[in-house]
């Protein structure tokens, strides 16, 4: 069953992505920032992911 799940880092980019895809929707700039600041550190993980 492991061959369906996706990867780690696949599923923190997916992550991401949505992070990302909320916060251009968000109006207020502090809110973005932090937004953006997760979706980044979600994909460092990824990132870590891939090569560990």
């Amino acid at each position: 069953m492991d061959a369906f799940r996706p990867s780690k880092a696949a599923e923190y980019r997916q992550q991401a992505e949505r992070i990302r895809a909320f916060a251009e929707q968000v109006s207020l700039l502090e809110a973005k920032f932090h937004l953006f600041e997760a979706a980044e550190q979600l994909e460092e993980l990824a990132a870590d992911e891939d090569r560990g």
